[in-house]
């Protein structure tokens, strides 16, 4: 139940992905709002916000990695070797895009010289040193990062989706339901 077994998808395996799709959409959405608010208070606090649930997917994402390779995977069902094999890099390019856009995140705000704080409970220790063009370039890459988590979003949606009305098989029923 909590396990994945060749079949389906545990309970926990199935919690990790749905919570961290939900963040991260609404991470992209939220982010690339944030040009637009003018500088000042709900400025600060929703790039606070945006800051800690950055860390949050980040922490998700290590033990969601671990879980991942401590759990035997449900075997593919389609019966395409080549779709299968693009499947999986549609899934290890999320995963390393997962990884990297939060801390890209941390590592753009310590090098303008802002700190990471975690909801105000406690504050990572610096990672990079102080450096606004260091801080633009991994601006950048959190730009380039975001969008590239966008489209290999919709790629693994797009997916399921065919998996679920097309294929009619269960890869997607796996993951809402186990």
């Amino acid at each position: 139940m909590f396990k994945n077994t060749r079949d389906r998808y545990g309970l926990i395996a199935r919690l990790l992905h749905w919570l961290i799709a939900a963040l991260v959409i609404g991470m992209l959405a939220g982010g690339s709002l944030l040009s637009f608010f003018p500088s000042g208070g709900f400025k600060a606090v929703a790039i606070a916000g945006h800051k800690s649930i950055g860390v949050i997917i980040l922490l998700l994402m290590i033990v969601r990695l671990f879980w991942r390779r401590t759990n035997l995977q449900p075997r593919d069902l389609g019966n395409i070797p080549v779709l299968n094999y693009i499947a999986h890099l549609v899934h290890i390019f999320l995963y390393v895009l997962l990884l990297l856009q939060p801390l890209v995140g941390i590592l753009m705000s310590q090098a303008y010289g802002y700190p990471v704080s975690v909801f105000g409970i406690f504050k990572l220790p610096p990672l990079v040193w102080q450096s606004p063009s260091l801080g633009n370039v991994l601006r950048g890459a959190h730009g380039v990062t975001a969008v590239l988590l966008a489209a290999f979003i919709v790629i693994h949606v797009a997916a399921a989706l065919k998996h679920h009305f097309i294929d009619r098989d269960r890869t997607l029923m796996r993951m809402l339901k186990g």
